[in-house]
């Protein structure tokens, strides 16, 4: 196995995973950003910013990734210590993400709706 196919490898498989991830918390997300923004237009700008840098900030990191390793073991290893950095930088922008909108929820007033009768 050679390092560009190594390189190739580990770059798709941590664009996918983040991919996933973010999809799947995209309609709690946009959920939340609708009740903290009052529009749902300004919920999307903020829903696809925080998609972007979820999946751009391990997209970054893993395209700095310069495989060592020779051996198909050593390459396999390898390849599952990037992927495991890539997904710990992806909780880090969603941890971020998660202050800034606690942040937003504590501190900006909102309208308070009618009570239906």
């Amino acid at each position: 196995m050679n390092t560009i196919f190594s390189f190739i490898i580990q770059v798709f498989l941590t664009i996918t995973l983040t991919s996933l991830i973010a999809r799947y918390i995209r309609p709690y997300l946009s959920k939340v950003l609708i009740d903290l923004c009052g529009t749902e237009e300004r919920a999307q700008f903020w829903t696809v910013f925080s998609n972007v840098l979820l999946i751009g900030l391990p997209g970054i990191l893993a395209l700095n990734y310069k495989p060592e390793a020779t051996t198909l073991e050593g390459m396999f290893f390898e390849i599952a210590g990037r992927i495991s950095g890539m997904l710990a930088s992806f909780l880090f922008a969603l941890v971020c993400i998660g202050i800034v909108v606690l942040i937003f929820a504590l501190f900006v007033p909102r309208p308070v709706k009618a009570e239906a009768k």
